[in-house]
Formats: structure tokens, C-alpha cells, sequence
């Protein structure tokens, strides 16, 4: 079985980034334990580090997603709680169009609320996918470009077959 899988989860932001920080927190409480000696609280500081720890990747392995199986054409929509991804399979439908497009945004940071401390332009890949008959669309987005274009080969090659006018249709 051949399948397109895409996660929606960014480490970096929401509480996937919390999961970060708590992985990283039960890294520095279990390794303070051989550089500080506290033999009273050798036990509380291996029960915080372990419990951060579960709880950091409890966090970072839930998650939601899309699988699109290329052989039977078949979607599914699945929330995957530590590895085990639940959802239904359903029949993909026609699919009209697959475009590859470039999005640049300008973000800042206003950690007070008022004035922005930090401004960049961000940039992301998106792949829109639109299906007959109903116009459904779903939309993919990726921040490395290579990525982005590795995906967007992938579907085009397996989701799409005629090329008629200039547009890419099924």
C-alpha cells in the first residue's frame, strides 16, 4: 500500500511546542541529578524528570492527519494518539486539480501585546487539491520547499493522469 501521509503538527508552535519544552525540561531535571548530589531527592527529581518526559511525548505523538492511499484512492482523516491513528476510510473523490503554490507572510512577535519586537517574512508551501464534484478542497502546507515539491510529485504522478488544455484533470 502506497500512501501520502501528512501530519498536522509543528513542533515549534501550540502545544506541540509545550511537548518540546517538556522533553527538553526532563532532559536538564534527569542529567542535574549526576552533576548535583541531593540524595534526599534523588527519587522526587527521577519521578519529575520521568513524568515530564511521558508527558512531553504523550504530547508531540498526538496529533491530527490526513492518509491518501494512491493505489485504491482511498482518504482518511485520523487523529493518532501515540501511534495509533483512528479515522475511516472513504472513496477519494475526482480529483480536478493539484497547484503547488508559494505563500510568503510577514509575522511578528508582540510578547506585551502592543509593540511587535521581532518582524520576518515567513515562507511556506502549500498544495491545494481540489475534487468534483463538490469543489472539496484540502490543503497541504510545508515549510521546506524540496519537501513541498517532493509531496506535490508524488500526488501529481498518482492522483492524476490526463492533461487536457493546459490544466490537470482526471
Amino acid at each position: 500500500m502506497h500512501l501520502f501521509n501528512y501530519k498536522r503538527r509543528n513542533l515549534g508552535s501550540g502545544i506541540h511546542l509545550l511537548g518540546t519544552i517538556l522533553l527538553m525540561a526532563s532532559a536538564m531535571v534527569l542529567l542535574s541529578s549526576v552533576f548535583i548530589e541531593a540524595a534526599d531527592d534523588l527519587h522526587k527529581t527521577l519521578w519529575v524528570g520521568i513524568s515530564a518526559f511521558s508527558a512531553g511525548l504523550i504530547i508531540i505523538n498526538t496529533y491530527e492527519g490526513t492518509l491518501i492511499d494512491l493505489e485504491n484512492k482511498n482518504i482518511k482523516e485520523y487523529f493518532s494518539f501515540c501511534g495509533f491513528k483512528s479515522g475511516k476510510w472513504n472513496k477519494l473523490p475526482a480529483v480536478r486539480t493539484i497547484k503547488l503554490v508559494p505563500i510568503e507572510e510577514k509575522t511578528s512577535n508582540t510578547p506585551n501585546g502592543i509593540s511587535p519586537t521581532i518582524n520576518s517574512i515567513k515562507f511556506s508551501y502549500q498544495i491545494i487539491i481540489s475534487f468534483f464534484p463538490n469543489n472539496l478542497i484540502y490543503t497541504y502546507s510545508y515549510n521546506s520547499k524540496s519537501e513541498a515539491k517532493k509531496k506535490y510529485k508524488l500526488l501529481l504522478d498518482n492522483l492524476l493522469i490526463d492533461e487536457i488544455n493546459g490544466s490537470l484533470s482526471k
